[in-house]
């Protein structure tokens, strides 16, 4: 095979090739061998949680029975989906979002990821007019995926979060309303809860950040993969309701179905006709079974009951296991840590303020000892500025089993005690 050059690769396909958080992150996952040794704390993959997969077993059975079977393995849908299904999504999702939507404002695709990966292309690099365009991560730390989804270089904005002491090892970071400068700004994107913190930005705090974009036309993408109106991991915040000038995502992936690879998205119909095209090019076509499924969920409105009785009581009880879990270790141990109040989603984020060695050699540290974890590096893009809490703080599922977190936090604690400041 000729090896590729300069000349025969583009500055985009030579970024790509770079180490990227979420490549990273996802390779993880698929390397995993089934060793008995293995801690996997680094994805995120939703719990197995047995009465959710009986429910989805049952919509299984339900197709297999169905003559619509030979449609969803034998027939292409519409790029982001066909009319049918998109006005079952808008009939449903109307009354959870306090608005009147129409199948012109959906759109189906193969994950909320590959849904952001034209949005925020959309939103963002060189415009019609000249000018360049970026997006503008309000609080960061944010999602790892966002961070490499630019086909242009530099096209991220980001400033320090405030950090507010909430207790004894608790933070957590506010929005930092100070210097709110939009004149480079295409879009402003963010994810309720917030990933990978589980930070939920009040609705007061979005209502601040949309006075203002309004003003400038300026799109607010709200990516609700753990958010309203499922899974509806958001603790005791209000939910987020569509107004004109928002684009909503939301996910499958949450509620158990990551396998299914199903994104909902919510606009205006002139950015469901640009992402069409884009879903055009580079899918052909939305896959049929996550469409199909969410015909039988939303038409025995399941979803409510499976947010509000299983998955919220599970993951509340998992969170407070695993916080219970890592602080007796850290404690034990002698760590110097915070964690960042977990509001929603499926994840702590930890940081060790007197780590010896950066975020990503801890990383590389607890591999090698079969335990995976996140680093928290890679959640900051567009932030240029010295904060430390980019070197100091990493990212854990608290998704799995209690015997899984005790083995890690007990491995963790043990390399973070042998790598902490001397002064410690």
């Amino acid at each position: 095979m000729t090896p590729m050059t300069d000349s025969s690769t583009s500055l985009w396909a030579t970024r790509l090739r770079q180490n990227q958080g979420i490549r990273s992150l996802m390779e993880d996952l698929g390397q995993v061998t089934g060793h008995p040794d293995e801690i996997l704390l680094g994805g995120g993959n939703p719990a197995h949680i047995p009465e959710v997969e009986e429910i989805f077993a049952e919509c299984f059975r339900i197709l297999g029975e169905d003559p619509s079977l030979r449609s969803l393995l034998g027939d292409y849908q519409a790029p982001i989906g066909n009319d049918r299904f998109r006005s079952l999504a808008a009939e449903y999702l109307s009354p959870h979002f306090g608005s009147n939507l129409t199948k012109d404002q959906i759109a189906f695709f193969n994950g909320s990821q590959n849904a952001y990966s034209y949005l925020l292309n959309i939103h963002s690099g060189y415009m019609k007019d000249g000018s360049f365009k970026k997006i503008l991560l309000p609080i960061v730390p944010e999602y790892i995926g966002y961070a490499d989804q630019s086909i242009e270089e530099n096209a991220f904005l980001a400033k320090n979060p405030e950090v507010i002491k909430t207790g004894n090892h608790r933070f957590r970071y506010a929005l930092n309303k100070t210097d709110f400068d939009l004149s480079e700004v295409g879009s402003v994107a963010l994810s309720r809860p917030t990933n990978p913190t589980g930070n939920v930005l009040s609705n007061a705090d979005i209502d601040w950040m949309e006075e203002r974009t309004k003003k400038k036309s300026i799109p607010l993408l709200i990516d609700l993969a753990y958010g309203n109106p499922f899974p509806n991991l958001i603790g005791s915040e209000d939910p987020i309701n569509y107004n004109e000038g928002r684009t909503l995502s939301l996910s499958f992936s949450k509620i158990g179905l990551p396998g299914v690879r199903l994104g909902i998205i919510i606009s205006n119909p002139e950015t469901i006709e640009i992402l069409s095209s884009y879903a055009a090019v580079g899918n052909l076509a939305v896959g049929n079974l996550g469409v199909y499924m969410m015909e039988i969920l939303f038409q025995k409105n399941i979803l409510p009951h499976l947010s509000k009785n299983i998955l919220r009581p599970f993951y509340d009880k998992k969170r407070e296991l695993a916080i219970s879990i890592f602080e007796s270790e850290f404690k034990k141990h002698g760590i110097d840590y915070e964690i960042h109040d977990p509001m929603g989603g499926f994840f702590l984020w930890i940081r060790f303020p007197s780590l010896s060695v950066s975020n990503h050699k801890l990383y590389h540290l607890c591999k090698d000892k079969r335990l995976f974890i996140v680093s928290g590096h890679y959640f900051f893009p567009g932030l240029n500025s010295d904060f430390s809490h980019t070197k100091d703080c990493i990212r854990l599922t608290y998704c799995r089993k209690e015997e899984e977190l005790a083995r890690g936090a007990h491995i963790l604690a043990e390399i973070v005690a042998s790598h902490q400041a001397k002064s410690q």
